[in-house]
């Protein structure tokens, strides 16, 4: 089977590739934004970690509700905005956590246990996204 068969085949897998485009994007404005604000500034690296996580998570949610997921499908809108903001912010808690760990107990640099830890929160908030918030209703329900 070749790959794009594959990929046509799996609607999991298409999305989750859309998903990590969208989601590259919104890490590079994190990243970016943790550089200039823990790096180029001097803020603290926590603070600055949950303004570059929030901010880049906004710009997510947004390009993702235009280009990948429906948001008509499954909850009113208060809802669907009230779940991504605790899966957000459960996801701001994934993330820091790793970055403490990797910068301050693993010693490992600043930017890149951003980096790291971005892909752990990137999982859970795919995941979220995907297999909860804009879930299709199942029509046999």
């Amino acid at each position: 089977m070749s790959k794009s068969s594959f990929v046509n085949k799996n609607p999991f897998v298409l999305r989750f590739l859309k998903y990590s485009l969208i989601g590259g994007s919104a890490a590079l404005i994190d990243w970016g934004l943790f550089y200039v604000l823990a790096i180029v500034l001097d803020i603290y690296y926590l603070l600055s970690g949950t303004i570059s996580f929030l901010l880049a998570t906004s710009y997510n949610y947004y390009i993702g509700i235009k280009f990948l997921f429906d948001t008509t499908t499954r909850f009113p809108k208060r809802t669907e905005i009230f779940l991504v903001f605790v899966i957000t912010i459960i996801g701001l808690g994934i993330s820091l956590f790793f970055l403490f760990l990797f910068s301050s107990k693993l010693n490992i640099d600043l930017m890149l246990s951003k980096i790291m830890s971005t892909f752990f929160s990137l999982g859970w908030n795919f995941l979220m996204r995907n297999n909860y918030i804009f879930r299709k209703p199942n029509p046999s329900t």
